[in-house]
């Protein structure tokens, strides 16, 4: 469950992300009956999509009804031709350490698990009919990782993100040898920013460096009518998780 990921001594002290993005979820209620396998499969909460009323292109309709509408909670990121996006807060802290993902048929790095609408319309995984998850393997390798999950909600008892950033960053000193930049709340999928690691790896991580990190991670967003604020959201949010990830 999600509170025992949460609560974990060795995951607390070696993939800190990880528990973070746990204790994130819903409330302790939800926590307490919630899976690992069943937050990284959860279907989006969309209004348009969620409405029986309202048929729309992510259920055989004609089109996407945030394009025009109500779509404050909607992608800034990889967006179309459907605008969903991924609700799990576990995603981006596991693909932020490396993660692989293993089903009743196969195993695949857990990057490759989630499907945007232009590759699968149906479905936001690959998981095909009567496929389930089995389990989730993160590499040993990645506990000396300097990790930090962010989550800027609207409310803080009990919500999903607006905007989330999971970073991992391996350290030479003061210097980032390596890093993995994951957004939620911003795309249909969980979204690694590549962008915003490359204008990390060998620079000495400090406030500026964050900064233009948090710029480059929001580089090629398309806001809609009403989520433009997720931009400036989404660049310091990623900002406050590098500097919290030296802490």
């Amino acid at each position: 469950t999600l509170t025992q990921i949460a609560q974990h001594e060795q995951i607390r002290s070696s993939y800190r992300v990880l528990a973070q993005a746990a204790e994130s979820v819903g409330s302790p209620q939800i926590r307490n009956v919630g899976t690992l396998g069943g937050n990284l499969c959860q279907r989006p909460r969309c209004w348009y999509f969620r409405d029986p009323e309202v048929h729309c292109l992510k259920k055989g309709g004609p089109k996407c009804f945030a394009v025009g509408g109500n779509n404050e909670y909607h992608a800034i990121l990889a967006g179309g031709p459907c605008y969903i996006v991924h609700p799990s807060d576990l995603a981006p802290a596991l693909i932020a350490l490396n993660a692989s993902v293993s089903t009743s048929d196969r195993k695949m790095p857990l990057e490759e698990f989630f499907r945007l609408p232009s590759q699968r319309m149906d479905h936001e995984t690959v998981l095909e009919q009567g496929e389930i998850v089995t389990g989730v393997t993160v590499p040993a390798d990645m506990a000396g990782s300097k990790s930090y999950y962010y989550k800027a909600r609207e409310r803080e008892s009990f919500d999903w993100a607006l905007s989330s950033c999971a970073v991992a960053l391996r350290m030479n000193g003061a210097t980032v040898q390596d890093a993995r930049v994951v957004l939620g709340g911003v795309a249909p999928t969980p979204w690694r920013s590549k962008e915003a690691e490359a204008a990390l790896r060998g620079k000495n991580l400090d406030e500026s460096v964050a900064e233009a990190a948090g710029r480059a991670a929001v580089a090629m967003a398309e806001p809609m009518s009403e989520n433009r604020y997720k931009v400036a959201l989404t660049r310091n949010v990623v900002k406050i998780a590098l500097l919290e990830a030296l802490k």
